[in-house]
């Protein structure tokens, strides 16, 4: 498995990168407010700004990157958007290049045009709506009324034009394209909500089957996000370490900082070859099945020892309290704990029907 990047690889990654670098990172503080709780992040970009940002992102062909390139995406591999995940990991700005969730490519003609194309397009903008307050099981409920259905439940998810909503039916999980309500403060509240039968994505009851063969893709971007987070981590607690002195020394000739920072890089690097081989994978037709979660439960915890390794090269709690990324992923992490266990069950399935094969 050959892991080296072609020039369009390259060309894409530094594009990303330049682009967080250019016009993501001098915005992130007016996405924060330093109000004193920790990882407390601020209102979304404001709309002039995105848009503009949106715009740019067009212009390069940075937009809806992973999208298909027969519906007017960019076609990008696996492992194309791995290194693009990386780079928007090395910001907190909420911007991403118009992700589509990829169920959405399963859609019917007129969903495509009703939806898909003008997603691609930058005229709208789709998100999923799983995550549910009270609860792990998806609790709301969509019920037939005649050639339409009803549904009722909340879901926690910010305000956007188009939302993939799950609902328990009596077929089992079903998928609905939804358009015509809003979320507010993160969630999104159905009452009587009336969605027409043509607005099924997939087949009644088979939501989960849609997403089931992009799960392992869209589990290692997560994955590569998390090793932008740690990169940029290293490169703060790097430059704190070398300019900051203590008794007339920098912190950077104390053997236990020089440990961290050298466990932080090569942590980071045994990271990112194992994305990579699962991305690779993928790339070449398998399902990467151990891989994907093997290196989605490694870049998670990865993550974790490098917040708190910066958070002790700049003198504990106290001394990272006001910095931000440290305030933002440390938040983060708190919500990572069930993510690992999730990753931890699927790796350990895998590996024991991979023993019985």
């Amino acid at each position: 498995m050959d892991f080296t990047l072609s020039e369009e690889l390259q060309m894409i990654r530094d594009m990303a990168r330049d682009f967080v670098t250019n016009e993501l990172l001098p915005i992130e503080s007016q996405t924060l407010v330093l109000d004193g709780q920790p990882g407390k992040r601020g209102a979304p970009i404001p709309v002039e700004k995105y848009d503009a940002l949106k715009k740019k992102a067009i212009g390069q062909g940075l937009w809806a990157m992973t999208a298909p390139e027969a519906l007017g995406g960019g076609g990008l591999s696996t492992l194309g958007a791995c290194l693009v995940a990386e780079e928007l990991g090395k910001t907190f700005v909420a911007f991403d290049f118009g992700d589509i969730p990829p169920i959405l490519w399963d859609a019917n003609a007129e969903q495509i045009e009703k939806y898909l194309k003008p997603a691609i397009a930058g005229e709208v903008q789709v998100v999923l709506a799983l995550r549910e307050p009270n609860s792990d099981e998806i609790e709301t409920r969509a019920t037939v009324d005649g050639d339409a259905w009803i549904l009722n439940g909340t879901k926690l998810v910010e305000e956007t034009d188009v939302y993939l909503v799950f609902a328990q039916t009596d077929e089992g999980v079903t998928c609905f394209v939804i358009d015509n309500v809003k979320s507010q403060d993160g969630r999104l509240v159905l009452r009587d909500v009336r969605v027409s039968a043509s607005n099924i994505l997939g087949e009644i009851g088979k939501a989960f089957a849609l997403g089931k063969k992009y799960q392992n893709a869209r589990l290692i971007r997560a994955a590569a996000r998390r090793i932008g987070i740690a990169s940029r981590l290293l490169e703060q607690s790097s430059v704190y370490a070398r300019d900051w002195k203590s008794a007339g020394q920098p912190l950077s000739v104390r053997p236990l900082v020089q440990r961290d920072l050298a466990d932080m890089a090569i942590e980071i690097d045994a990271a990112r070859w194992m994305v990579y081989h699962a991305a690779c994978e993928i790339d070449e037709g398998q399902a990467a099945r151990e891989s994907a979660p093997r290196a989605a439960l490694f870049a998670s915890e990865m993550v974790q020892r490098a917040i708190d390794r910066t958070i002790e090269i700049y003198g504990g709690p106290s001394g990272a309290a006001d910095m931000p990324l440290v305030r933002i992923y440390r938040a983060e992490k708190k919500s990572d704990s069930r993510i690992l266990e999730i990753h931890r069950t699927r790796l350990a399935q895998e590996l024991v029907v991979g023993g019985e094969q």
